[in-house]
C-alpha cells in the first residue's frame, strides 16, 4: 500500500509540474513507427509503445458458461493500448453493442490516468475476487486494470467501490476519444464448433458455396482460419447484432463461432505475419 501511495503522489506532483511548465509536443500514436518501446523520458506517465500492451482495461468477466467458444467474441467496454489506440463499445439499435476506436494523444492518456489515480484513488482498491475461496458457481463481476510506470494494478467489484465507481470510469473512458470512428475489421481468426440444434436459439443460415467459406474448415483452435474481406464484415455484423450464442446452420449442421480480431476482441492471437 505504501508503494502505491508513493506512486500516486509522484504522478500527481509530476502532472502539476507539467501543467506549469508545458511546452513539449506529445508524439502522435497514429504516426508511431513502433520501433521505440517506451514513451519519451520526460512524460509524466510512461508505458510501453507495444500495441499489445494494455494501459487500461475495463471488463466484465465470470459467470457460468464463461468458457464457451462464443465468449471469445467479447469486446471489453473500454481498452487503451500502448500505441495509443482506444477501443470501446456503445449500445446499438439491436440491443447489443457496436465497437468504436480512435487514437489518443499522450496528454489525453495522461489526463485519464490522473483521473483514475488521483480523482478516483484507483490504487487504494485491490482485486479481491482472486483471493477468495473458489466455488462451483462463477459470479459475474467488473474488473479494471491499469499498467503504467512499470506497475500493473487490478481492482474488481468485490473491493467495496463507491456507488457508481465502475460506471463513471467506463463512461469517462468512452468519452475521451477526439475523433470516434466505427470499427470494421479487415481480418480476423475464425474458429467454429459444431453443436446440437437448439430451437430456443437464433439461427442464421450459411451457404458455404455462395460465401466461399466452409465453417467446418475451422472446427478447432488448431485449425482456425485467418479470413479477410466480405466474409469478415458479414460475420462481424451478425455477431454485433445477435445474441452471442447464435447458431449458424450450414447444410443442416449447426455451428457456433468465434471471430477474434487482434487488438479488439479479448485474448485474440496476433494476425499472421505478412
Amino acid at each position: 500500500m505504501r508503494r502505491f501511495t508513493l506512486l500516486v503522489l509522484l504522478i500527481a506532483a509530476m502532472i502539476a509540474l507539467t501543467a506549469c511548465g508545458g511546452g513539449e509536443e506529445s508524439p502522435d500514436p497514429a504516426n508511431d513507427g513502433g520501433g521505440d518501446t517506451t514513451t519519451d523520458t520526460q512524460s509524466v506517465v510512461q508505458w510501453p509503445r507495444d500495441p499489445q500492451h494494455i494501459i487500461f482495461r475495463a471488463e466484465i468477466i465470470g459467470g457460468d458458461g464463461s468458457d464457451a467458444l462464443y465468449d471469445l467474441n467479447t469486446v471489453p467496454p473500454c481498452t487503451i493500448y500502448g500505441d495509443g489506440r482506444i477501443v470501446w463499445t456503445v449500445p446499438n439499435q439491436s440491443g447489443f453493442e457496436d465497437v468504436r476506436f480512435d487514437f489518443l494523444p499522450d496528454e489525453v492518456i495522461i489526463d485519464f490516468v490522473n483521473f483514475l489515480v488521483v480523482t478516483n484513488r484507483f490504487y487504494t482498491y485491490d482485486a479481491v475476487f482472486e483471493r477468495t475461496v473458489p466455488t462451483s458457481a462463477q459470479p459475474v463481476y467488473e474488473k479494471m486494470t491499469l499498467d503504467v510506470n512499470g506497475t500493473e494494478h487490478a481492482t474488481d467489484g468485490f473491493a467495496e467501490w463507491p456507488n457508481g465507481y465502475y460506471q463513471d470510469i467506463v463512461e469517462r473512458c468512452g468519452n475521451i476519444a477526439p475523433t470516434p470512428r466505427v470499427f470494421e475489421p479487415e481480418g480476423a481468426w475464425l474458429t467454429t464448433q459444431q453443436v446440437p440444434y437448439d430451437p430456443q436459439l437464433l439461427i442464421e443460415y450459411w451457404e458455404p458455396e455462395a460465401a466461399g467459406l466452409n465453417l467446418a474448415d475451422a472446427l478447432s483452435p488448431d485449425s482456425r482460419l485467418w479470413i479477410e474481406g466480405q466474409n469478415v464484415l458479414i460475420l462481424w455484423t451478425v455477431l454485433r447484432t445477435s445474441p452471442p450464442n447464435i447458431l449458424f446452420n450450414q447444410d443442416r449442421n449447426y455451428y457456433q463461432i468465434a471471430l477474434q480480431v487482434p487488438g479488439v476482441t479479448i485474448n485474440a492471437p496476433l494476425a499472421p505475419a505478412q
